[in-house]
């Protein structure tokens, strides 16, 4: 089949009642229900690229993905249709056509990733952050931030044999507190599997006391997957955003 057009798809969603991303033969996905909508409109079967996946339960501010076609669609038609037919819970934000050489996944930059924590019971926030009935100590888990900001090698944080590069590029990592809700955010040049989940599972439990920070810095300089203690349930977890370059994504821009 002779593609002629790339589209990339801004998505968002609420992971609860789906299976994550990857289409998965007796499991309801993003991936599955997206591509399943978008046939209908273009008359071909789409295979829909993502940034990366998503686990179970996990949400998305801004997923990236891109499809090919053999004919031309108006990007806003797409994006129209597809926000009229989806379910509620998945919408898109942005349709845009891009060069064929764009892929969502190897053409990214970075990812931002944010993690919410609720510290006081709030049925608005059930499945959409981690309850910590706990007392935190903010202090601590600031100290931890420091210590981790410059750490290139994360593998304690992965899950064991799925990671790729050792090096991982930390470009932002901070935490926000209202009195209720903790929000983490990070982002990097890429993430290793459950690398978000566990950081965030270490740094709590270094603010309720259960774990000790030379403890936490003993892991991480083993740097060995086997090593990490906790993992955040993915209930809390967000996707924000995914960075390209300009010229890898704008026609007008191609060499």
């Amino acid at each position: 089949m002779q593609y002629k057009h790339n589209y990339k798809l801004t998505i968002k969603y609420i992971g609860t009642r789906y299976y994550g991303w990857q289409r998965q033969p007796k499991h309801i996905t993003i991936q599955q229900t997206i591509e399943d909508t978008l046939q209908i409109f273009i008359k071909e079967k789409p295979k829909l690229i993502a940034s990366g996946r998503t686990d179970a339960g996990v949400h998305a501010l801004g997923q990236v993905a891109n499809f090919k076609t053999t004919k031309y669609f108006e990007p806003e038609k797409i994006k129209k249709y597809l926000n009229a037919t989806l379910p509620r819970d998945i919408a898109i934000v942005n349709c845009k056509e891009v060069p064929l050489s764009f892929n969502a996944r190897f053409s990214a930059k970075g990812k931002t990733y944010i993690y919410k924590v609720y510290t006081k019971p709030d049925p608005f926030l059930v499945g959409f952050g981690w309850y910590i009935s706990k007392k935190i100590n903010i202090t601590k888990i600031q100290e931890a931030i420091e210590f981790l900001r410059p750490i290139k090698k994360l593998k304690s944080m992965a899950k064991d044999g799925d990671y790729l590069r050792e090096e991982i590029d930390i470009r932002h990592l901070s935490l926000k507190y209202d009195g209720n809700v903790l929000e983490f955010e990070i982002s990097a040049s890429h993430f290793l599997r459950y690398m978000v989940r566990k950081i965030v599972a270490h740094l709590v439990h270094i603010g309720t006391g259960r774990l000790d920070i030379e403890k936490f810095k003993e892991i991480i300089k083993a740097n060995d997957p086997s090593k990490g203690m906790f993992i955040a349930p993915p209930e809390g977890l967000y996707l924000k955003e995914v960075y390209y370059l300009p010229e890898d994504e704008d026609l007008n821009l191609q060499k």
